[in-house]
């Protein structure tokens, strides 16, 4: 029976995105080692609305999502944005998802294992050409330079969340990208440290002290040496542990 999205409109305004968002679903991401993981993403879908049509069927969104392979790579993005356009009869489609991915992490004098959480989010669309952005959200630690010369040794710590986000040419694995940050960092974060790692990451810290600023150039350095990079956006946040505020910086660069 034919619903009321299928009338027209006499308005001939095109909306940019018409969709669904909110989604939790299931999905899955691939690691670097061949495995994969299982995790809930939150998930928007969308396609671009012709300016003689007075809406889209929103079931449909979830219908073609439910019939499409929910591991999350390039080939299979594309794939879903293409039958979501041939479906909805529309020019342009876009996903956006956001999930966790989890990090196995030891701990640097006991060995001990641990998984750490880092946020990954998902930007694609296909017209003409297809294109996605990843984000990766890592979080580090870093000492304050200022606060380390005014003390002549400790200082104090924060903990900061560094978001990377590039479109490449080839696969950046999310490892990559997590390594990639913590070399960048006064040392890496731990879930699980006993009492000699806890000396251990905190001596290693106050030995490279870094402004936010600087955290976000070294990544960026990094990005900029990567041949498969031909985009990137860094952003910087430092949770400051003295004063009442927040501290940032960012940087984006195509190539």
């Amino acid at each position: 029976m034919p619903g009321l999205q299928d009338g027209s409109d006499d308005r001939e305004i095109t909306l940019d995105r018409v969709g669904i968002t909110d989604l939790v679903y299931p999905v899955s991401v691939p690691e670097r080692g061949g495995g994969v993981q299982t995790t809930q993403a939150n998930i928007g879908l969308f396609v671009e609305l012709d300016h003689r049509a007075r809406g889209a069927h929103m079931s449909r969104f979830v219908d073609v999502l439910e019939k499409h392979p929910r591991t999350l790579t390039a080939e299979g993005l594309e794939g879903l944005l293409e039958e979501l356009r041939q479906t909805l009869e529309a020019d342009v489609a876009y996903a956006e998802m956001e999930c966790t991915f989890f990090v196995e992490r030891r701990a640097p004098v006991s060995g001990a294992r641990s998984l750490m959480a880092c946020q990954v989010g998902y930007e694609a669309s296909l017209s003409h050409t297809f294109d996605l952005a990843t984000a990766v959200e890592v979080p580090v630690m870093t000492v304050c330079p200022c606060s380390k010369e005014a003390t002549g040794g400790p200082a104090h710590t924060q903990r900061g969340y560094i978001t990377v986000a590039v479109r490449a040419n080839g696969r950046v694995w999310v490892e990559d990208v997590v390594e990639m940050v913590e070399r960048c960092a006064s040392a890496p974060v731990f879930p699980l440290l006993t009492g000699d790692d806890e000396r251990s990451v905190i001596v290693e810290a106050h030995e490279r002290p870094l402004f936010v600023e600087d955290l976000v150039r070294n990544v960026a350095e990094l990005l900029d040496s990567d041949v498969r990079i031909r985009w990137y956006r860094v952003e910087g946040g430092n949770l400051d542990s003295v004063h009442d505020h927040n501290l940032y910086a960012s940087v984006e660069r195509s190539r």
